[in-house]
Parts: C-alpha cells; structure tokens; sequence
C-alpha cells in the first residue's frame, strides 16, 4: 500500500478531509542525521543519480527526524511520508570553478511524487546475475 491517507483536523471545524500521502523508502546509509542553527534535529537524505556516468554531485533534501522512521524486520531501509500534493526542496552543492574557489549551492523544488521516483530510482535497474 503506497499511497496512504492521512486525516487532517482544521481549526475548530470538527470535518475531517483525507491528506493522500507519498511513502519514500531509502537506504539509511543514504541519510544524515544533523542538528540546524536553531537547534533542531533534521535528517538530510540523499538523492543517487540515476544515471551511472552523472558524476555531479548528488541532490539532498531535508526533513525534522521525527518524520523519518525504520522501517521493521531488520532491514536497513528507512521511510517518509510526505503529503502526495505537496512539494520538497532539493539541494546540489556545485564544485567550484578554475576561477572562483567558492563552493556554490543550488536549489529546486520538485512535487513530492516525482521526488518518490527519484529517490527509488534504484528499483527500477536491472537486476545482474551473478555467472557461477
């Protein structure tokens, strides 16, 4: 069950409206666990490219830890849930040139569902058989 809904309470309207919700599971050697300037603890996952010769750095995107959870039976896989209308911020930093020695950061917003296709791009390679 991928997309699933979660219930949202607005205000004093005791009406309940159904959030659909995007679950993104990746490795936990892909997070990075930290604490912001304002003292808050957030993880930084990051985002493989899918194309094995893209050698530029890999994209990241942020969340609080408290969104982020293990996933059950050992595995080494972690999961978030994000809204399924929403969208997330990535961001790249950008080795500097010949001229400027400064490191850049670049930023783009992408909806949550392509942010999903990106994240387990890794599902959709081919699997190699080991020759015996």
């Amino acid at each position: 069950m991928e997309n699933q809904e979660m219930y949202e309470v607005s205000g004093n309207n005791t009406e309940q409206k159904a959030v659909e919700m995007v679950k993104i599971t990746f490795a936990r050697k892909l997070a990075r666990q930290f604490t912001s300037k304002n003292d808050k603890e957030m993880v930084a996952v990051a985002i493989p490219n899918a194309d094995p010769n893209d050698k530029s750095p890999w994209e990241e995107f942020v969340v609080p830890v408290t969104m982020v959870h293990s996933d059950h039976y050992g595995s080494k896989a972690l999961w978030v849930k994000l809204p399924a209308d929403g969208s997330t911020t990535l961001s790249r930093s950008e080795k500097p040139s010949a001229e400027n020695g400064e490191w850049t950061r670049t930023e783009r917003t992408v909806d949550n569902k392509t942010l999903k296709s990106m994240v387990e791009a890794y599902k959709l390679k081919p699997k190699t058989q080991n020759a015996r």
